[in-house]
């Protein structure tokens, strides 16, 4: 394999890793915002609502933040949207940092 070819697969793997450690830290923010979410509105399956969210920033990440505005609405609990958006980033922030420690 030639120096160019090896550079080449090394940046591959690198673009893989980080795209892996994003999806990661999404899913796992993600689920950290449902919890955040559910205690905030007093649910009772925190992590069955977590797990939710989880699916929901999967399937359509950018519908998320309207379905946590629509699911505080319906429990009568008032939180801004920059609030949710804050705290969105802030724990996926927290998740990739957690991956890249280990945990």
């Amino acid at each position: 394999m030639t120096a160019l070819k090896k550079r080449a697969q090394a940046l591959e793997n690198q673009f893989a890793r980080q795209a892996e450690v994003e999806f990661k830290a999404k899913v796992r923010g993600s689920k950290m915002i449902g919890r955040w979410a559910a205690y905030t509105m007093g649910l009772d399956d925190v992590e069955a609502y977590a797990r939710t969210v989880a699916a929901k920033q999967v399937v359509e990440p950018h519908r998320l933040l309207e379905q946590l505005r629509k699911d505080f609405g319906q429990a009568g609990v008032t939180v801004s949207e920059a609030d949710i958006d804050s705290r969105m980033h802030a724990f996926i922030e927290q998740a990739t940092e957690e991956i890249y420690a280990g945990r």
